[in-house]
């Protein structure tokens, strides 16, 4: 009786080791975004800082849309924690605070969720957005300033 229930006991731990490992497999990380034609959207900051220069105001979080090739086209959404976002601000009063001749439609990316898109869309109606002056972005960037977050539209 001993053995039986010994034996039922290791069938059972058997079956639960093999089940975690099965679990944990997958859950692997989703594949980085590759280099094709078409637009991709992302979530790796890592890709993003090879396309704009993120190294004197590095974001929390970014999701962004690419071709795959070139930043033509890019858009962009930066997260910034409170003290960043302040740091740019002060950049922007310094810098005169550049003003950019945008619509908000220019900023309302299609993939953009409900909560961005309500932002956006409520944000100082004689707003204008601003020009790029720290993304390396070679004045093709545009910008659209949000609650510490910005969007980014580099023109083609």
């Amino acid at each position: 009786m001993n053995r039986m229930i010994l034996c039922i006991f290791g069938a059972i731990i058997i079956t639960a080791c093999n089940n975690s490992t099965k679990q944990t497999e997958a859950k692997a990380a989703p594949p980085a975004l590759s280099i094709r034609t078409g637009m991709a959207i992302s979530e790796d900051t890592a890709r993003l800082a090879q396309l704009i220069d993120l190294k004197k105001y590095p974001t929390t979080g970014a999701v962004f849309k690419w071709n795959g090739q070139t930043t033509e086209g890019l858009e962009a959404v930066l997260f910034y924690d409170e003290k960043t976002y302040a740091a740019i601000l002060t950049a922007y009063m310094n810098a005169g605070f550049p003003k950019g001749n945008y619509s908000r439609e220019q900023f309302d990316f299609p993939w953009l969720d409900s909560a961005q898109h309500a932002e956006l869309h409520f944000s100082k109606p004689d707003y204008k957005g601003t020009p790029d002056i720290f993304l390396g972005t070679r004045d093709k960037g545009m910008l659209w300033f949000l609650d510490k977050k910005v969007l980014l539209k580099i023109q083609p």
